[in-house]
């Protein structure tokens, strides 16, 4: 059973996604008057992309 993590992105888009499909999440340094983000970088059969999102990466994690 595939497991789903409720993300946000910087404009305050909800995404979820799909947790077997990602292939690294790191953590950004912050850069000047921006909080930290994390990025997530999913991977699957059609598309590659990645997504800046506010959680961080143990957030992410815990929800799974």
């Amino acid at each position: 059973m595939s497991r789903f993590a409720r993300v946000t992105d910087q404009s305050g888009r909800v995404h979820w996604v799909n947790l077997d499909h990602v292939r690294m999440i790191a953590e950004l340094k912050p850069v000047k008057n921006n909080a930290a983000r994390t990025a997530i970088h999913i991977d699957s059969y059609w598309v590659e992309r990645q997504l800046q999102v506010i959680e961080t990466p143990e957030d992410i994690l815990g929800q799974g």
